[in-house]
């Protein structure tokens, strides 16, 4: 037998091998003993040129030959194996997984002879190259199976993230797990579906954020204000919903934080924006208001169209606050002058008195009254004449309700009549507005307006023409029904009802033209309380 020593720093125990007994005509060769590296491959130039020209010796100094067919047999069963780890890499198993199995077969090629490494010449190195085998198989088992559950229970973990999802997703899901076939492939749609069940309450988050911000562009759209930067953000939204799971997440949070800055900053907006809308209307209104008083406020109209100008292009909540303010000192300066207005007192000069001169002409009266202030004479009878009469008689339908003509029409009974007993009543103001249009009478307004109007309307010079009650307070109303089933204000018969031409106003009274009782004042409140009962008038130029 010949022996070749090897060295022994850093290796493991000796592995002996019991030869077999050598067929006939071959060569039986032992070296012994046999032995791996612990940490670094054996094989230094010295050590690999020894055992080289031991099997040369041992095989130059017998009449047998070693038989290489072995050998080379195994040299290719070993690199087909070394070849299928690099394809297992390829398909998802870990290099550390393979990593053992690796430092072993460079060791085995460290020293080659006649194309094959020196350790497949050895006695009983087929058992090396079928461990290695069945080690391949068992790793590739064992990380198939480990990716596979882990793909199922990252689909389930999705799945509960998810709720209610749509049938279609969870079969293309199913489909995919079955699909697979190789650990990677499993890794991947682990890997996949873990990112997306981090993401879900993110993306739901991304896109209520979006909705929210979505709806306050419309509300900027709505008054009017500009909305930017929200479009821009709004579409970067967009996009990051169609975006594969990475992307998202590395988007995902400077998203979060761009949409919840936008949403505050133009949120702070809004809420500007509302308060200075306000103040638009309000400094309208006191115009307005100034404007029934007489008051000329025509030099603030520019000063409001330049804040309209700005509003539109307002882009922070300090240029809002700057609008409302300067809109607020507008309005302020109007309330005060309709104030000062309110504490003086205003008589309206150029309006003859007149007293009626049938018992139902109080609104004739009144009318001819106000027409005197354009210069306008009209009688009574004239105004009467030009009216026309329904004289047909009330009647009572079958319900007990009352039914008469239309004094929104007409002079409804007999003007010579009595409203207690229904035979005569009078008219309301679209005939009488009818008639002093014709005679070239220039009108403000008519119909129904509150009594602060006309008192504005007063203190502006304006006469008008109001329909309340006889003795000044309030009743309740008896409304008819007109043949033609329109309902009729009506508080008759135990009331009656009357016409005045009002022609002046104090802080605290108003003057009052009575077709029948003369010129007095009385107080707001009880010409309020007798004009409540029909809320009608008509103001003269």
């Amino acid at each position: 037998m010949i022996a070749v020593e090897r060295p022994e720093p850093e290796l493991e125990p000796a592995e002996a091998y019991v030869a077999p007994q050598p067929a006939a005509g071959r060569l039986r060769l032992v070296l012994a003993p046999r032995i791996w590296p612990k940490s670094k491959p054996f094989g230094d130039k010295v050590t690999a040129a020894a055992l080289l020209v031991a099997l040369l010796a041992a095989v130059a100094g017998s009449a047998g030959v070693l038989n290489g067919f072995i050998a080379v047999g195994l040299q290719a069963r070993a690199a087909a194996v070394h070849q299928r780890w690099a394809v297992m890499r390829a398909e998802g198993i870990p290099d550390s997984d393979l990593a053992v199995l690796e430092q072993e077969w460079i060791y085995s090629q460290r020293i080659k002879y006649l194309g094959a490494g020196t350790d497949f010449w050895w006695p009983g190195a087929s058992a090396t190259v079928d461990s290695w085998q069945s080690a391949t198989a068992a790793i590739w088992a064992r990380d198939l199976r480990m990716n596979r559950e882990g793909a199922i229970a990252a689909d389930r973990t999705l799945h509960a993230a998810l709720g209610a999802e749509p049938r279609t997703q969870t079969k293309a899901r199913i489909d995919a797990l079955g699909a697979a076939a190789t650990p990677g492939e499993f890794a991947a749609l682990r890997a996949d579906w873990e990112l997306e069940a981090r993401l879900v309450p993110i993306d739901r988050n991304l896109a209520s954020a979006a909705g929210t911000l979505a709806t306050q562009v419309q509300q900027a759209g709505a008054l009017g204000i500009r909305s930017d930067p929200a479009p821009d953000s709004l579409a970067r939204a967009d996009g990051y919903s169609w975006m594969g799971a990475l992307e998202r997440m590395a988007r995902a949070e400077m998203l979060t934080r761009n949409l919840a800055n936008v949403r505050n900053d133009l949120q702070g907006r809004l809420d500007a924006a509302v308060v200075t809308q306000e103040a638009f209307s309000h400094v309208a209104h006191e115009i307005n208001v100034a404007i029934i008083y007489g008051i000329d406020l025509s030099s603030y109209q520019a000063r409001i169209d330049t804040n309209r100008g700005a509003y539109a292009n307002a882009a922070t909540v300090a240029q809002f606050q700057g609008i409302t303010s300067d809109l607020n000192g507008i309005a302020t300066t109007a309330d005060n002058a309709i104030n000062t207005a309110l504490n003086t007192t205003h008589v309206i000069s150029g309006v003859a008195f007149i007293y009626q001169n049938h018992p139902l002409s109080c609104e004739e009266a009144a009318t001819s009254m106000a027409l005197t202030h354009q210069g306008i004479n009209v009688s009574q009878d004239q105004i009467l004449a030009e009216l026309g009469a329904d004289r047909r008689p009330m009647s009572v339908d079958a319900s007990g309700r009352v039914r008469w003509g239309n004094p929104y029409e007409t002079f409804v009974g007999n003007v010579n009549g009595s409203e207690s007993n229904f035979s005569g009543y009078g008219t309301y103001w679209p005939p009488l507005v009818r008639i002093a249009k014709a005679h070239g009478a220039r009108l403000i307004a008519y119909g129904s307006m509150s009594a602060d109007t006309i008192y504005a309307r007063v203190i502006a010079g304006h006469p008008v023409v109001a329909f309340a009650t006889w003795d000044w307070a309030w009743h309740p109303r008896h409304d008819y029904l007109t043949f033609d089933g329109r309902w009729i204000p009506f508080i008759g018969p135990a009331q009656a009802s009357h016409v005045y031409t009002v022609v002046g106003v104090s802080p605290g009274s108003v003057l009052i033209n009575d077709p029948i009782r003369g010129q007095y004042w009385i107080s707001k409140g009880a010409f309020q309380a007798g004009y409540s009962d029909f809320g009608e008038a008509i103001v003269f130029a």
